[in-house]
């Protein structure tokens, strides 16, 4: 856009010089079309650079994670203490732990997975679950992926600071490879899910 401005000022300047003004005081055509294009021109940049604030500071919330959130991680990666866990902003400032169950062999992956969803309500919640099942190969899976809830019908506000807040909580989970991102009940989908997950075993 500097680059557009820029000409579009030079264009101005030499208009001006070579034909000056009209003698009632208005500008010519050509020069009122010239000027109009530079003030959109201008208005176009303004937003942008608008818009890159608004982005900047709802990314840098300022919402911070509770210690615990690391070594619950590290204990399902290692110990397999827990099968799921869901993570909520309390009073917008700290990430906390919200709801878990531990593993259940008496159930099926899928089982346990609708559980966990089942829980759920608009509210957004960042979740860790360890999918563990036999791909079609006969291959033993077992693998923790990070899910990011963020229902459509949500509040705005909410969407916002854990959209902004989701880089940070991550940062707690060191060597997570696996991401995946719902709004919709339909979209948190056990079956899809796993298929990911199988993908990149």
């Amino acid at each position: 856009m500097f680059g557009l401005r820029t000409a579009l000022l030079l264009l101005v300047a030499i208009n001006v010089l070579v034909n000056g003004y009209q003698d009632d005081g208005y500008l010519d055509g050509e020069l009122e079309v010239l000027l109009k294009r530079l003030l959109e021109g201008l208005e176009e940049e303004e937003r942008g650079y608008e818009l890159k604030n608004l982005f900047e500071r709802e990314s840098m919330s300022g919402i911070e994670f509770d210690e615990e959130v690391s070594t619950i991680f590290n204990d399902m990666k290692l110990r397999k203490t827990l099968k799921w866990i869901t993570f909520k902003i309390e009073n917008k400032k700290k990430i906390i732990k919200d709801q878990s169950a531990e593993p259940n062999d008496n159930y099926g992956d899928k089982t346990q997975f609708d559980e966990m969803k089942a829980k759920l309500t608009s509210e957004p919640r960042y979740i860790l679950y360890d999918f563990k099942f036999d791909s079609k190969e006969g291959r033993k899976i077992n693998k923790i992926a990070f899910i990011f809830w963020c229902d459509d019908n949500a509040i705005i506000g909410d969407k916002m600071i854990y959209a902004s807040s989701k880089d940070a909580i991550k940062k707690a989970f060191t060597g997570l490879g696996l991401e995946f991102q719902a709004n919709t009940m339909a979209q948190l989908d056990y079956e899809t899910f796993r298929a990911e997950v199988e993908k990149k075993a």
